[in-house]
């Protein structure tokens, strides 16, 4: 049975608050389908002292948000407009960094990973962040809710919990504390960005970076998990704390 950090183990995630920008403030009287990169020659002003960068500011600051954040979407919109004009230009940044941009036009996000390089002189330059068995099961389970519903993809605390408690060995007679490790598992998909709290209510928003992170051979290799779990085999998903 694999490991969970085998078949759980999103190298994407680190959180930044989004910078705000304006597509019509950098495309200005520019051709709405001029082909990706041909703005890159136009003037600008530096960014602080001694920028020396060639690309726009509006491009370098989604280059930071695409390193430093797990993720972005069409949510944010201005960032969004840049990966779609100067992806081949983006892209080449971060392969300078040993990474690789996944853009998904289909669910509408876009992310870096690590690119695996053989050679003993790469550096990692992503944060590893590992789920506990308790955050993939939960994980796998909003999987499959956001498949049923992608277009209304919300989940409300309850639900989650409820979920999870079917996990809970009839011999274990601590509910509190068992709740307690499901609530933190919770706490882990939002600190991931593959859940988003609804201001004002107990629900998450699914996010559908979801499908990215969760495969079809690490769907396959957690339902096998699971399935032993059910039967007995190893521990229940709510006896691991969450690792970072």
């Amino acid at each position: 049975m694999p490991e969970d950090s085998e078949v759980f183990d999103p190298a994407l995630f680190a959180e930044a608050p989004p910078t705000p920008l304006d597509p019509t403030e950098v495309f200005d009287a520019e051709p709405a389908a001029a082909p990706v990169g041909t703005h890159l020659e136009r003037e600008h002003e530096p960014r602080f002292d001694g920028d020396t960068s060639a690309l726009p500011p509006e491009v370098c600051w989604t280059l930071q948000e695409l390193v430093a954040a797990p993720h972005l979407t069409d949510k944010a919109k201005k960032h969004w407009a840049i990966v779609l004009q100067y992806e081949q230009v983006l892209r080449s940044r971060l392969s300078e960094l040993g990474l690789l941009l996944e853009v998904n036009r289909e669910h509408r996000y876009a992310f870096t990973r690590q690119a695996d390089d053989p050679s003993p002189h790469s550096r990692t330059i992503l944060r590893t962040r590992t789920l506990s068995l308790a955050a993939s099961a939960l994980a796998l389970h909003l999987y499959q809710q956001y498949l049923v519903a992608p277009d209304d993809p919300v989940v409300s605390t309850s639900d989650m919990i409820d979920h999870m408690f079917a996990y809970k060995r009839a011999t274990d007679t601590d509910a509190a504390a068992f709740d307690k490790k499901i609530r933190t598992a919770i706490k882990s998909l939002d600190d991931a960005s593959i859940i988003q709290p609804i201001r004002g209510t107990d629900r998450y928003l699914i996010l559908p970076v979801i499908t990215a992170i969760l495969t079809a051979d690490r769907v396959e290799a957690l339902t096998d998990t699971y399935t032993a779990i059910a039967r007995g085999d190893i521990g229940t998903a709510g006896e691991e704390d969450d690792d970072e």
